[in-house]
């Protein structure tokens, strides 16, 4: 029930961020601009005093100086609509000069320099974002827990606010954009990079325990006093319609402190790692620092906006590295990862550009005005009730054209499994946990051990056609078969490799053991793939299955060699 919950709030806010984010699409550039209409005056950025004025538009027709202060009267948004004009749509405002107020009432002009390669770049802009809110959405909707809604509140962060400011003052009644500039600037902005911090806290397992555990109530302690931090500087800027002296510690050194941090306990997790774990996810380790390095940049002052685009786009190496990481634990390999990746790339895209065709037809062709923000509104919504029914059909296409072996390797490995403990001849049970993966998982090496009539010792009884060397065996004292009798659960050889012979067990990543009542009869060391990709979970617990049918394999195949003794000594005693 709890998922079910955690599922649809997460579709439901969903929905919200992509109006909140995809509607203005179209009317902003690659530098977040709104590009359509002109009113011919600037003002600084969150000011409002008018530092521009172009020669012969409808501010400098009207009057309106260099200097001049905008009179707004708290009401803060006007600024936005200012900036941020439909052509065409008329705004009457008041200006201060030299203690005097004066009104005027302006007709905005249509933008000429806005052009279709302006355009283009806008929707190219939300591209990083959009494959961020693509694999966040994913991550939860299969494994929601604090991690993974960690993980999502940074990655909506990473969409840029500023379209939205501009945009949605024009749609939003003043109390209604209030509630919206609160939650842009304050979970939105410059704070949403802190929740990537219980994310690596907790990544990849989703669960914590030692210096971790120790570390978390300190890390959600940061982001409390920090979140009320960036209330008080949102309070402030409302109330006096200016930025604080101080805004460079919410703003700069907070985010920053984040990201050096987050790399910190990356790091760490990296270092406390089992060999196998490092060798798993060393590429998300270097893919996901190099990310936060190119986030970084948006938080120092004085880069170039222009090289911190450019730089920025960096940032997508992150949730491509988590979503390799994440879905990795089901599927077989990275060709896997990189055509879902696409598919949902291809699919976000395809949503961008409907969305920005609804909003060019209904501002050109139906009419400008809220009648049109309305029609757009509601397209907009429809298609976000699409997307589940468009997911699942892309999901069932991608399914059969790209993972149709994997799924048939599947199913041939739970049904031999099914099969197994109708096996009366243990060649049965060893071509079960042998040859039938090997062929279906596509795996470089298998060999099995059963364990000899004294008990003293596993003899290699079998190996794949593939496999070209295997230990001889293994005696009761080996390190391997000590852990297997102990635990009664699979062994990564990682853990172990220095006590294995090199020679003949390097090809092997596996032990995966068959206990019959507690006690180990066999157990079958498995390669990796042939083309060199480790097991997943998803194979693991393949093996798994296998390993305890075959249990009941060689309980069902001792119970008919006692049935058979047993007719034999009756016939024995007839006669």
């Amino acid at each position: 029930m709890q998922q079910v919950l955690s599922r649809g709030a997460l579709v439901l806010v969903t929905l919200v961020v992509a109006i909140l984010y995809y509607v203005p699409i179209g009317h902003v550039d690659f530098a977040e601009n709104w590009g359509e209409g002109s009113f011919g005056l600037t003002l600084l950025p969150r000011e409002a005093t008018v530092v521009g004025v172009d020669r012969g538009s409808p501010a400098d027709r009207a009057g309106i100086r260099v200097g001049d202060r905008l009179a707004n009267d708290g009401n803060y948004e006007t600024a936005s609509h200012i900036r941020a004009p439909y052509a065409g749509e008329r705004e009457t405002l008041t200006f201060e000069r030299a203690g005097a107020r004066y009104a005027v009432t302006l007709t905005a002009r249509a933008n000429p320099g806005f052009t279709l390669l302006q355009r283009i770049g806008g929707v190219l802009a939300y591209l990083p974002p959009s494959v961020f809110l693509i694999v966040a959405f994913l991550i939860v909707f299969l494994r929601p827990s604090i991690m993974s809604w960690s993980f999502y509140v940074f990655a909506v962060g990473y969409f840029g606010t500023s379209p939205a400011f501009m945009y949605w003052s024009h749609v939003l009644s003043p109390s209604a954009y209030l509630i919206l500039s609160f939650v842009l600037s304050t979970v939105l902005g410059a704070w949403s990079v802190l929740p990537l911090l219980p994310f690596v806290l907790r990544f990849p397992n989703g669960d914590i325990s030692g210096w971790r555990r120790r570390m978390d109530p300190f890390v959600w302690a940061f982001l409390a006093l920090t979140y009320v931090l960036y209330v008080i500087e949102w309070r402030v800027y409302s109330a006096a319609g200016s930025i604080p002296p101080w805004d460079i510690v919410p703003n700069t050194l907070i985010p920053l402190a984040a990201f050096a941090l987050a790399g910190l306990i990356l790091a760490k997790n990296f270092a406390a790692a089992t060999p196998g774990d490092r060798q798993r996810f060393a590429f998300v380790a270097l893919g996901t620092l190099i990310s936060f390095v190119a986030y970084a940049i948006y938080f120092v002052p004085g880069v170039p906006f222009a090289a911190g685009q450019v730089i920025g786009f960096a940032v997508v190496l992150m949730p491509i590295c988590i979503a390799y990481a994440v879905f990795r634990l089901r599927v077989l390999d990275v060709t896997f990862v990189l055509n879902r990746a696409l598919v949902f790339s291809a699919l976000s895209v395809g949503v961008i550009a409907l969305v920005s065709l609804l909003d060019w037809f209904f501002s050109r062709v139906v009419a400008i005005g809220r009648l049109a923000l309305g029609l757009e509104l509601l397209a907009t919504i429809a298609i976000g009730f699409l997307l589940d029914r468009i997911n699942r059909a892309i999901e069932g296409f991608v399914e059969a054209v790209f993972f149709r072996g994997r799924r048939l390797a599947e199913r041939q490995v739970r049904r031999a499994a099914a099969a197994l403990p109708y096996a009366t001849e243990e060649e049965a049970i060893v071509d079960g946990l042998v040859q039938i993966p090997v062929d279906a998982l596509q795996l470089a090496a298998a060999a099995l051990y059963r364990r000899s009539d004294d008990g003293a010792r596993f003899r290699g009884v079998a190996t794949a056609r593939e496999t070209t060397i295997a230990p001889p065996g293994f005696g009761t004292n080996d390190l391997l078969v000590r852990m297997l009798l102990a635990e009664e659960k699979l062994v990564w050889l990682d853990e172990l490799r220095s006590y294995l012979n090199p020679e003949n067990a390097a090809i092997y990543t596996v032990a995966v053991p068959v206990t019959v009542r507690h006690e180990l009869v066999s157990f079958t060391l498995y390669g990796a793939h042939a083309n060199g990709a480790q097991l997943d979970p998803e194979e693991i617990e393949l093996l798994e299955l296998l390993a305890r049918e075959a249990a009941r394999a060689y309980d069902h195949a001792e119970a008919q060699r006692v049935r058979a003794r047993y007719a034999q000594l009756a016939s024995a005693l007839r006669s």
